[in-house]
């Protein structure tokens, strides 16, 4: 997985229950424009990238449709306290939408089931 937050706290935490639960973390970028780059520099691709809306530089709706701008086949979770851009996430192309807060057995699910897609 490529995880993608502005908020290194969350991250981290993140990165202890993906740890706990048993999903990888390939990489993580802190903006939509990080994210751009290292999925691009990733010689294996992560089966799935979670992309926040709110972000700085590049938000997750541009960084969404430059990912898929450059592999097509690449999987976006959408996580987002901002109800109002679902629409726009999935019209560029985001396999799935969440709500936060979301519970994590809920992500677990999600991101296993879009990864074996």
């Amino acid at each position: 997985m490529l995880l993608v937050d502005d908020d290194k706290y969350l991250q981290e935490v993140y990165q202890a229950l993906f740890l706990f639960g048993g999903v990888k973390v390939v990489s993580q970028a802190l903006d939509g424009i990080q994210a751009v780059e290292k999925y691009q520099e990733l010689d294996e691709k992560p089966d799935v990238v979670l992309m926040d809306q709110r972000m700085p530089r590049l938000d997750g709706i541009g960084a969404t449709q430059r990912l898929k701008q450059i592999d097509p086949d690449v999987k976006v979770i959408f996580l987002s306290a901002d109800d109002t851009s679902e629409q726009r996430a999935l019209d560029v192309g985001a396999s799935m939408f969440l709500s936060k807060p979301v519970q994590i057995e809920f992500l677990f699910d999600s991101i296993k089931e879009l990864a074996s897609r």
